[in-house]
């Protein structure tokens, strides 16, 4: 239950940790940037039983967490969309990459964007950012007693005792039925009626599965009102995230399995659900059929010559004072590879079409565009290639089909994959020489290969302008950001 909700005030002296309102030039946009600590009780929940039912383990634990609001000023602006961010834990600190790949279409379309913290695990992070600030934030583990899990079972970030993840449910839950109503504790109650949209990055997938199989299809509907309206995940797969912080993640996806196939998963929610994947993801991810009937609406979009972290997301985006709020808490952002050049594919705009698309689907009944899979093949254990399963990663269970360059054929092909100016993998080799299996690599033709190839740079841009032109006809780029990628895949390929 949500007891409380504070405004913390923005100073010169005191601000929120990843601030983007400078980076994303709020002013000049009539956006505005909020924080709000949210408090209140929640339960931790166990899943047992052939139902997979969850059920309270503690019962009113209390918290206090963290939203991060970003909203048009002028009422009247307002999309009537709300997207609500799961702020990805990964690195131990609150990352909102999904907003990182989608901002400039949300503050072009006014739609409010929330982010809220999702483990404990960013605490501490928070706290060295600005211990004053960040005070008050609690994720306390209510039984630090309980046995602690095998390692061997964990696979959503380390175990960290003194807090529970657990509390995240009730926290997520709480919000999003608050936001429909006129409460005064609702921070954008002033905005009225709102679709609400649920979205993740990476490891937040897991999040979203987990709220969509033990919450929103079980007990979102108490009121005739989904919990949220639709969903939109990238960068994961269909694997639950872990209930509370001492039971293991459902690493077989089990929930989601349909039929006797065991890695065909689905996402079975009662809303529409995009899932974007990127090559770092796509051989271990395998998503079933796209769906349109009720209770599976599901569209798997998939990005060859991609990575799950690009030049653009982890490092340009944070160039500035956001980068030094990273290095403050000793997290500094870098490219590890000692190989060729970060992979930089500008695929935030295939997020841009997506968002659009969702909120079509949802809003209008009309279905997302169904897009082409990555081409794979069943993977020997000759084709368990470090790039993509890291130094001690599992054996992947596919293997990605490539042409004559060496690049995945098939999939959403973007004009930097469909008029490639090198090798793309979805790694890097570090200088020990192992390998970050998130950050891609390029590895440059030469100039004499993309003369040959291309003839000069005004026939590339005819080539990238006609990618642009078809991508648009398939629903997979905006008309509003056609002459932008057109741009960024010339500067970005040929680098003139």
């Amino acid at each position: 239950m949500i007891q409380k909700i504070e405004f913390i005030p923005t100073t010169q002296e005191s601000y929120p940790f990843q601030a983007a309102a400078g980076k994303c030039n709020f002013e000049a946009a009539g956006y505005a940037e909020d924080e709000y600590f949210m408090s209140g009780t929640a339960n931790v929940y166990t899943e047992k039983g052939s139902d997979q039912a969850v059920t309270p383990l503690y019962e009113n634990c209390p918290y206090t967490t963290r939203l991060i609001v970003r909203r048009p000023k002028d009422v009247s602006r307002f999309s009537g969309n709300v997207v609500v961010e799961i702020l990805n834990a990964s690195a131990c600190m609150d990352i909102d990459r999904m907003w990182v790949n989608t901002w400039r279409y949300i503050m072009r379309h006014g739609d409010i964007y929330i982010g809220i913290s999702s483990k404990g695990h960013v605490v501490d992070a928070l706290k060295r950012f600005d211990g004053k600030r960040y005070e008050k934030i609690n994720w306390a583990n209510p039984d630090p007693s309980r046995e602690i899990p095998d390692k061997s079972k964990w696979r959503i970030g380390p175990f960290m005792e003194q807090y529970e993840s657990g509390l995240y449910w009730d926290m997520q839950n709480d919000l999003a039925r608050l936001l429909r109503t006129e409460d005064p504790l609702n921070p954008i109650r002033e905005y009225g009626r709102s679709y609400l949209y649920l979205l993740g990055w990476s490891q937040s997938t897991h999040y979203i599965n987990r709220t969509i199989h033990s919450f929103a299809n079980k007990s979102g509907r108490e009121n005739s009102s989904p919990l949220f309206d639709g969903y939109l995940m990238a960068g994961g797969d269909a694997f639950l995230a872990p209930i509370n912080a001492y039971e293991a993640a459902d690493t077989d996806g089990r929930s989601f399995m349909e039929g006797s196939a065991p890695m065909q998963r689905q996402a079975l929610a009662g809303e529409p659900v995009i899932a974007i994947n990127t090559e770092s993801e796509n051989r271990g991810v395998d998503w079933g059929a796209d769906g349109d009937a009720p209770g599976y609406r599901f569209r798997s979009w998939q990005l060859p010559g991609t990575s799950h972290d690009t030049k653009y997301n982890l490092l340009d985006y944070y160039e500035g004072y956001l980068a030094k709020d990273t290095e403050r808490i000793g997290q500094g952002l870098s490219f590890a590879g000692v190989e060729g050049e970060p992979l930089d594919a500008p695929y935030q705009y295939i997020f841009h079409a997506a968002l659009n698309a969702l909120y079509a689907w949802v809003r209008d009944n009309v279905p997302a565009p169904h897009a082409p899979r990555i081409e794979t093949a069943a993977a020997g254990e000759e084709d368990c290639d470090p790039f993509v399963i890291g130094k001690d990663g599992p054996s992947v269970k596919v293997k990605n089909l490539t042409d004559a360059f060496g690049n995945a054929k098939g999939g959403i092909r973007i004009a930097s994959v469909e008029y490639p100016v090198g090798r793309y993998s979805s790694a890097c080799r570090r200088k020990d020489g192992s390998y970050d299996a998130l950050f891609g690599t390029v590895y440059p033709f030469s100039p004499e290969m993309l003369t040959s190839l291309y003839g000069n740079l005004d026939q590339y841009r005819r080539l990238i302008e006609q990618n642009a032109e078809e991508l648009t006809a398939a629903g997979f780029l905006l008309p509003d950001d056609r002459d932008e990628h057109v741009e960024t895949a010339r500067r970005r390929g040929l680098g003139a």
